[in-house]
Parts: structure tokens; C-alpha cells; sequence
């Protein structure tokens, strides 16, 4: 800090000393250089105790949220889990007194400026040294080298490697940086979560915890000149403290387990999971932003980080460990997430989706004859066509109804929904085997397509492949002989269907 606190002693006195000297008297301004030197020169040594106070700093709220035994996304919540309210606050406010992390981020700035004019200094030299003595023209009072172009790429000449100085960098500035940083984006991280809020809904969005905002409003803040320093400590934190707070959360406050075995969970409790899904998912899409809009190529770098990273192979690094930020970072969400959205299925959109069923197929018979359903309908004294439509209108409304609140992460949990839907419908078809009409398959064909429209909407039409097998059983089932005979020649259609499978759709029908 020594030498940005002489720059700062060099324009106090540049700017007071003519007043001093009018109202005080001359040479009063050499006492106040005295004492403004003593201050400089205890910077140091409250630095040394700043970093002495960080490296012993408890993270107490981090510590219980993340090391305490956790049950799982099915388990009970911890009876003094931080986020339940439950923390010392006293405890909170004496940690945040030990270090303010406001002098942590001004000592950060300070340094940053430092290691700035390192690297101009560095580049300086660099330029200097790269050009051999036999290949220099002096043009004009200037040195220049005919076969070396100014955008060449830069290495650090080894007097400047060997330096003593060289040495007190690392020492003085890259080290407490790199452990200053460490401790305000950890800090940053655990006073985002203590400070959190939760949607209390899912009227309106954004659906997430605000703890994303923030810590990828830090993610975000380091310069270029320092990026490189920064990358490894925020691949570390966003992987272990936000990823496992997260996951402490889904498991321990938000575990969508029915309290009462049968029964659906409280709704508060799948409302907070799926913000957190969503989060998580946010989460990683901002991780992607940031290397995507970061890891540039040496082809085109802007001016800016050009003089920041100047010498050989900089930019590739940097844009490799961006890269190796996120896919670090992705491949830890994106297995939350998917483990998430498993449980999401299983004990919220399954429970729920056999009773749509059962709902749906209720009073819809498939084994009457089209004469049998218009004396129904008499029967009823209802329309023939809104018999036929019953089953497809039911499933559309129960189908959108259940969906909806999970709009964000849909198309995941649709995939694994649309496999589960399948293979209770593909059952279906095959339970008719020997018991149905050929009207009653029409019906059908025509009923679990409009299921599948139902599920494909909104441009989700990948997912009419899961059901190639149910609509591939109706198809067979519906072919006369001669199209079925074409069939068994070989038509060159790919099909989900085994030679069994398609007997067995031939005899749906009953004889």
C-alpha cells in the first residue's frame, strides 16, 4: 500500500500547503508531512492485521448452514437452521464489526489500481526487452523494429521475473488480494443468503431468491485487470457455498414431502421449490453470460483488456478458465437441478397426474360402437360431439392447470412427465387387447392425440417423440388389411414397434 499512500500524502500537500502557510505560518506544513508519513507507514501494518482478522473470520452462518447433517430433499427441517430464523444476531453483528467488509472492499480497489500499474510497468519493460539490438532502426529519436508488429503478443523478460520487486508484488499485492478477495466474495455470498427473500408466490416473476441477484451482481463486478486473479476463488465459492446453500435449502426448508402420507404437500412448500429450481436454473444461465460474454479469442479483443493481459497466451488462459468456471459451476447446478426436478415429478406431478387421469377417463368407453354412443348420448340427452371430445377437454384443462406454475424449468419436468404420460397410456392402449371396436379404436386415436397435442403445446413438439409408441399401437390398430400388408412387406418407415407389439395392436379390436 506504501506506494499509493505517498501518491496520496504527495497531493495533500500539493493541495493545502499554500492555505497552511497563510493561516498557520510557514514551514507548519512540515509537521503535518511528519504526521501524514506516520499514518502511511502504519497503512501497512493494518493491513497485515485486516488479513490476520479475515483468515480467522468464523463464517458462522455458512459453517451451520453447510457442515451440520442434512436428510435430503425428504427430510425434516433442522431445528436451528440459520435461514429459520434461528441465528445469533449478536453473533452476526460482532463478526461484521471484526471485519467490515467495506474497508475489505476499498483495500481491494486500492490494490486493484496497484496491480494495474504493475502490469503497465510490466508491459513497458516487455516491449522494451522483446526487440533484439541487430533488428532495431532508430527513426526519428525512436526505436522501432522493422519485422515486428505493435499487436504482437508480449513474454515478461527475465530481469523482470528475477526482480526483487517482482517478488514484493506477489508478496505484498497478488497474495493479500488473492485472500481479501476470497473472504468479501465468500462474505458477500453468506450475507446475501442471510439477507434473502422469497417470492411469496408464483402470481408474477421473477421466481427466484434474491440471493441470485446478488451474488451474480459480485460474479460480475471484477475489472479485467484482475479477472484472472478472481476466476479460480469464484469457481470455488459459487461451487461449494452457493450451490450448497442452495441445495441445504431444497433439502432442509423446502422439501415438498406431504406431512400426511396420501396427501399433496402444502403448497408453500412446493411454491419455495420451485423458486429455488428456478433459481438454481437462473443461476447458471448468469454463470454461462458471464464466461460466454468474457472468454473472447485473440482474433478480436477489445483495447481494454488488451493492455491488461499484454503478454503471450494471456487472453487464451483467461478465456480458459472462464470457460472452465462455468463448466465447473454448470456441471454442479445442473445436478442439483436435474435431481430437483426428479423429485419435483415424483412428489408433485405424479401424485397428481393419476388422478387427472383417472379424471379424464372417467365414463369414457372405447369398447362402444358408433351406434352404441349416439344412444348414449340420447340416453344423456347430451351432444354426440361433446361425448367424443370428453376425455381430450379434461385432460387439456387438468393438463394446464398442473403445468403452469412450473413455466421456467416446464420444458425439463415435461420431458420427464411426457415418459411417465406414455407409459401410463401405452398401458392403456394394450389393456383394450381383444375388447374394443373399431370405432372405439378411431375414438381413441383420435382422444390420446389430442393428449399429446396437449402436452406438445407452446412449441414443445420435441416431446411428441416420447409417445411414438402409443400413437404407433392406434396407427397399426386402425389399418385396414391392405394397408397392413403393405406394412409387413416393408414400407421404410421407422417404427418404436416390435413385430409383437404390432400383433398385439392388430388385435385390439375384438372379432
Amino acid at each position: 500500500m506504501r506506494d499509493s499512500n505517498q501518491h496520496n500524502v504527495w497531493s495533500l500537500v500539493g493541495g493545502h500547503e499554500c492555505r497552511l502557510n497563510q493561516h498557520y505560518g510557514t514551514g507548519k506544513m512540515v509537521r503535518v508531512i511528519e504526521r501524514l508519513q506516520i499514518e502511511a507507514d502504519s497503512d501497512e501494518r493494518n493491513v497485515d492485521r485486516k488479513l490476520t482478522d479475515i483468515k480467522s473470520y468464523p463464517f458462522s452462518f455458512l459453517v451451520q448452514s453447510l457442515l451440520l447433517p442434512q436428510r435430503g430433499f425428504g427430510g425434516t427441517p433442522r431445528v436451528n437452521s440459520p435461514a429459520l430464523g434461528n441465528s445469533n444476531d449478536d453473533t452476526q453483528n460482532s463478526e461484521d464489526e471484526g471485519v467490515n467488509i467495506k474497508e475489505v472492499d476499498g483495500l481491494l480497489s486500492e490494490i486493484a489500481v496497484m496491480l494495474g500499474q504493475w502490469s503497465f510497468y510490466s508491459r513497458f519493460l516487455a516491449r522494451t526487452y522483446r526487440v533484439p539490438s541487430h533488428d532495431i532502426l532508430w527513426l526519428e529519436g525512436t526505436c522501432r523494429s522493422p519485422n515486428l508488429s505493435p499487436d504482437a503478443p508480449l513474454v515478461i523478460p527475465d530481469v523482470l521475473i528475477k526482480s526483487n520487486l517482482s517478488q514484493k508484488v506477489f508478496t505484498k499485492l497478488t497474495t493479500p488480494y488473492n485472500i481479501m478477495m476470497t473472504f468479501f466474495f465468500r462474505r458477500s455470498v453468506e450475507k446475501a443468503f442471510q439477507l434473502n427473500e422469497s417470492p411469496s408466490g408464483l402470481a408474477s416473476p421473477p421466481y427466484i431468491i434474491s440471493a441470485v441477484d446478488d451474488v451474480m451482481y459480485i460474479v460480475n463486478a471484477p475489472s479485467g485487470g484482475v479477472i484472472d486473479q478472481v476466476i479460480p476463488i469464484i469457481s470455488s465459492v459459487l461451487g461449494s457455498n452457493f450451490v450448497g446453500m442452495i441445495q441445504r435449502k431444497m433439502g432442509d426448508e423446502s422439501s415438498p414431502r406431504a406431512i400426511v402420507q396420501g396427501r399433496f404437500p402444502p403448497e408453500d412448500k412446493i411454491i419455495a421449490f420451485i423458486v429455488l429450481i428456478n433459481s438454481l436454473d437462473m443461476a447458471n444461465e448468469g454463470a454461462a453470460a458471464t464466461a460466454n460474454g468474457t472468454a473472447i479469442t485473440t482474433a478480436s479483443v477489445p483495447p481494454s483488456l488488451r493492455d491488461s493481459f499484454p503478454f503471450q497466451n494471456d487472453i487464451k488462459e483467461v478465456a480458459t478458465r472462464l470457460r472452465s468456471l462455468y463448466s465447473s459451476f454448470s456441471s454442479k447446478a445442473t445436478e442439483l437441478l436435474n435431481e430437483g426436478l426428479q423429485v419435483l415429478f415424483n412428489q408433485v406431478i405424479k401424485p397428481r397426474l393419476r388422478p387427472l387421469l383417472t379424471d379424464t377417463f372417467c365414463d369414457v368407453n372405447y369398447t362402444l360402437s358408433e351406434e352404441e354412443l349416439v344412444e348414449l348420448a340420447a340416453q344423456r340427452d347430451e351432444e354426440e360431439d361433446k361425448i367424443r371430445e370428453l376425455a381430450a377437454r379434461r385432460f387439456e384443462h387438468g393438463g394446464d392447470t398442473l403445468m403452469r406454475p412450473i413455466a421456467r424449468t416446464f420444458a425439463i419436468v415435461l420431458n420427464v412427465a411426457a415418459r411417465h404420460l406414455a407409459h401410463v397410456l401405452e398401458k392403456r392402449v394394450l389393456g383394450y387387447t381383444g375388447r374394443t371396436t373399431a370405432y372405439g379404436v378411431i375414438r381413441m386415436e383420435r382422444d390420446f392425440g389430442s393428449i399429446v397435442a396437449a402436452v406438445s403445446k407452446g412449441g414443445h413438439h420435441a416431446v411428441r417423440e416420447v409417445f411414438s409408441k402409443t400413437t404407433q399401437l392406434l396407427m397399426v390398430a386402425n389399418m385396414d388389411d391392405e394397408e397392413w400388408e403393405e406394412l409387413e412387406a416393408g414400407d421404410g418407415i421407422v417404427w418404436a414397434l416390435s413385430k409383437d407389439e404390432m400383433v398385439k395392436a392388430r388385435n385390439l379390436v375384438r372379432e
